[in-house]
């Protein structure tokens, strides 16, 4: 059969919009991967790197495609466009958006996958089954094959940036986070034996471990680093750990040795009572104690906050880049069903404003300030961190990447204005429930 997967393109200029090319979702690429090896005909289509052709999709037997809540409407308008071009090709829906609400993506698809899809896509590909199907998780990720990433329709044969996963699920449960929802509160990991096999396959420029914790299991990746230096397999790299790995000094050291360039840090906040609202399980003296510990070992460190509305306090902290998003009620979240119950939310026009979903727009009512205030405050304290002075201030001492980050920032963060003009100019008006984004009433204050 000829299959054609789909990763929607990102609505909006962010943060990640200068790397999303060289990060795609691995979901389709293991699914793909799975159905390549059962002898199909696939062919991955990412429209973070390149724009769809449908003439090329348009006879596929099947079109699978993955979707994030702020993908979600792209999502629906491929199937939808598919549908009129070939109505006897199936559609199938996944990912953390078609995961938590079936139903609306069922709307728009033959079958909407939940979960996991690895267990299920084979058999759902050749004999069909149920319009909602529930997956039981990869209790065994050593399973899956190691992701082919030629199937993605133009991504250059030599990637400069590898994506690899080696754990899946997270025991935290933040409030607003859905990792857990979507993949359980147990770590699942991946042999060390299993991920030396695969960062051995080809040399790498640059290696992303996508696990939403790397350091979770210390003794583990303590054994999976000690293996990548004694295989000489440190080509440089970065990942996503908690504020809490500056703790096991022996840890980073043994991170540094290994070449990691940049950890990705969800620090949230520096607000002891929101980290405790957040059940972070930290304080702000980890933050500063992180990232002191880092950069004594030469590693980067990239800041990710919830905003609090304007602050300089980011300037403050010694951070090397800073990624500052808009508090998102995430579908799956705790905090998406307390917003939902209180009625706080500033938008109605489901699918259509689930692009806003994306970290960069005030989609609720905040506890302290207007939705208007919190979007105009959180750009301000962007702009601030990510302004001429500061790329000025790198260039004449020399730090070029660093110049380079502030630069590629500033850019950003212009684009993302002009982008959304119209957004801000209703939020600014914060009425027209027609348009989407609607007033407030005393039930939803």
């Amino acid at each position: 059969m000829k299959i054609s997967l789909v990763e929607p393109k990102s609505p909006s200029y962010n943060v990640y919009t200068a790397f999303i090319k060289e990060l795609p979702m691995m979901g389709p690429i293991y699914l793909g991967t799975i159905l390549r090896n059962d002898g199909h005909d696939v062919t991955i289509y990412n429209e973070n790197i390149k724009e769809i052709d449908y003439s090329k999709i348009k006879d596929s037997d099947v079109l699978g495609i993955s979707i994030m809540t702020s993908t979600a409407p792209r999502g629906y308008e491929i199937a939808e466009n598919f549908r009129a071009l070939n109505p006897k090709g199936r559609v199938i829906i996944g990912g953390a958006h078609a995961t938590f609400l079936p139903e609306e993506a069922a709307e728009y698809a033959d079958h909407v996958v939940q979960g996991e899809g690895e267990l299920v896509i084979s058999d759902l590909v050749k004999y069909g089954g149920e319009k909602i199907i529930q997956c039981n998780p990869v209790l065994n990720l050593d399973d899956l094959p190691f992701p082919d990433f030629s199937l993605i329709d133009g991504l250059k044969k030599d990637l400069r940036m590898t994506p690899v996963s080696t754990s899946r699920g997270c025991p935290y449960d933040c409030t607003f986070c859905s990792v857990t929802a979507m993949f359980g509160r147990k770590y699942r990991f991946r042999s060390t034996d299993s991920v030396i096999e695969e960062l051995s396959r080809f040399k790498h420029h640059r290696v992303f471990f996508y696990d939403d914790n790397f350091g979770a299991n210390r003794a583990r990746t303590k054994e999976l680093l000690n293996k990548m230096i004694e295989r000489k397999l440190t080509a440089p790299w970065i990942t996503q750990v908690r504020a809490d790995i500056f703790k096991d000094e022996e840890l980073v050291s043994l991170m540094a040795e290994a070449n990691c360039r940049q950890l990705c840090i969800g620090f949230e906040s520096v607000n002891p009572e929101v980290l405790e609202s957040y059940n972070k399980k930290q304080t702000p003296e980890d933050v500063t104690n992180c990232i002191k510990v880092l950069h004594k070992h030469g590693i980067k460190v990239h800041g990710m906050f919830i905003s609090e509305g304007y602050s300089d306090v980011y300037d403050k902290l010694g951070l090397d880049s800073l990624q500052l998003s808009i508090l998102i009620p995430i579908i799956g979240s705790r905090l998406y069903t307390s917003v939902k119950s209180a009625r706080k939310f500033i938008t109605e026009k489901f699918p259509t404003d689930w692009k806003l979903f994306d970290g960069g727009h005030v989609v609720h009512w905040p506890d302290n300030m207007t939705p208007y205030e919190m979007q105009k405050q959180t750009f301000q304290a962007l702009k601030k961190f990510y302004s001429r002075h500061n790329m000025m201030k790198f260039f004449l001492r020399g730090k070029i990447r660093d110049f380079r980050i502030r630069t590629m920032g500033y850019v950003i963060l212009k684009k993302w204005e002009a982008q959304n003009k119209y957004y801000l100019k209703k939020l600014r008006q914060h009425q027209i429930s027609s348009e989407g984004l609607i007033e407030p009433t005393s039930s939803n204050i």
